[in-house]
């Protein structure tokens, strides 16, 4: 009997076709496909809402007004954090009188620019503390010298002047002078001064009377204790002072000094009285070796 080892193309496509076709689902459950409905907003529901974002912007500005008009919240109690009485009584007195209105009203950075064009004032902190105290935390600028220009002021760090006084007694800070009157080079001047008080211990700050910034970059001083001039230069301040304080036994012999230069680190320059009146380095002055 004869048989094909290779059928025609069309027997072995009818076998295939001939096949019942069979179809499974996956495992587990399948899901409903939902059908999204769109919604349709009509006349009445716009207008409901619109009622509804009405009320609450009407009840806000009904309670807006109520609030800033209440006197409840008027401004009743000042509380005044201040270290110098002077100033918590000035600012009282300044205050007492005004009439402060609402504290929701109240605007803070105007009234602590306001407070701040006093002089003895640094900064200002303006708190509300409800329902009607208005809190004033003040920091005070602090002295730190005695200026001496056409007249003598006190000011602090940053060179404001606080005070127009007649004269230094029982003030006990250092007195600042130029013999240009400062005319020139404040600010550098300044600088150079409390550069040198920051290096002093408070023992040499006590004991130091004048600071002479005449010449730039260079400061001479006088202690209370006696009229000698002592230049110190530009650094190494509190160094310079005590070595004259160990070295005063070498100059007694000389009797009353006019200047001791102690800007070399390996000699003194000093000047007697009785040989000049000028207050500089001449060729009379005499050097001392360490």
């Amino acid at each position: 009997m004869a048989s094909h080892l290779n059928p025609s193309i069309n027997s072995r496509a009818d076998s295939f076709s001939s096949r019942p076709m069979q179809f499974q689902r996956k495992k587990g459950k399948t899901r409903p496909k939902k059908i999204q409905r769109k919604i349709r907003l009509k006349f009445k529901h716009i207008f409901f809402l619109f009622l509804f974002f009405g009320g609450i912007f009407y009840s806000f500005q009904r309670l807006y007004l109520f609030l800033i008009s209440w006197e409840n919240l008027n401004v009743k109690g000042l509380e005044i954090v201040c270290q110098k009485p002077e100033i918590r009584e000035e600012i009282q007195q300044v205050l007492k009188g005004k009439n402060m209105g609402n504290l929701l009203l109240l605007d803070i950075s105007h009234l602590q620019e306001a407070l701040t064009v006093h002089r003895w004032i640094k900064e200002v902190r303006v708190r509300k503390i409800f329902p009607s105290t208005l809190k004033i935390e003040i920091k005070e600028r602090i002295p730190i010298a005695v200026l001496k220009k056409d007249y003598l002021y006190i000011i602090d760090k940053e060179g404001v002047q606080l005070e127009k006084i007649n004269s230094r007694e029982n003030i006990n800070l250092p007195l600042l002078i130029d013999s240009n009157n400062f005319q020139n080079h404040f600010e550098e001047k300044l600088y150079l001064a409390w550069k040198c008080l920051r290096s002093l211990s408070p023992q040499e700050k006590e004991r130091l009377d004048v600071i002479d910034l005449s010449e730039y970059e260079n400061i001479s001083v006088q202690l209370k204790t006696q009229h000698t001039r002592l230049i110190l230069g530009s650094d190494k301040f509190s160094q310079k002072l005590e070595l004259f304080q160990k070295s005063r036994a070498k100059f007694e012999k000389y009797g009353d000094l006019e200047y001791v230069d102690l800007r070399f680190q390996d000699r003194f320059y000093i000047k007697p009285i009785k040989n000049s009146s000028y207050m500089g380095n001449t060729p009379n002055s005499k050097k001392e070796d360490l």
